[in-house]
């Protein structure tokens, strides 16, 4: 288990997971409803999911600011150094999670989760918990 926990300090493989769940979680099963009979499954993609993978791929934006920057030459888009504090990533995780409780409560009031939801929820958990865990890499 320590070692696990060494991994994950000293790498970026939680905030990459928490990411791509994030995007992915989008296209699988959000919310299934049934009623009369009739059963339907509604992906997240077809609602909000749209703004939740920009967040995503803005969130594996951040989280690989560092290889980015180091493509841009010293002098141009400064601003962007500013960004190279991994909390950053804390902005687009909880404006997500805002996103996921709002429109989950409201569509499993009806329904049950699907496995979009599961995908999302566990994105968002990694994304909120990887900044703090995160130390650098060695």
């Amino acid at each position: 288990m320590d070692k696990v926990l060494s991994v994950l300090k000293n790498s970026k493989i939680l905030g990459i997971v928490g990411a791509i769940l994030l995007i992915i979680g989008n296209f699988f099963s959000f919310a299934t409803v049934k009623m009369f009979w009739v059963e339907e499954s509604v992906s997240f993609i077809e609602g909000d999911g749209v703004f939740v993978l920009i967040l995503g791929i803005l969130a594996l934006l951040i989280i690989f600011i560092d290889f980015i920057l180091s493509k841009i030459p010293e002098g141009k888009l400064k601003f962007l150094f500013k960004l190279r504090n991994q909390k950053i990533v804390l902005i687009p995780a909880i404006i997500s999670a805002i996103i996921l409780f709002v429109d989950g409560s409201e569509a499993f009031e009806y329904g049950s989760a699907g496995l979009g939801f599961y995908l999302l929820l566990i994105g968002v958990i990694a994304l909120v918990v990887y900044p703090f865990l995160y130390k650098g890499d060695k």
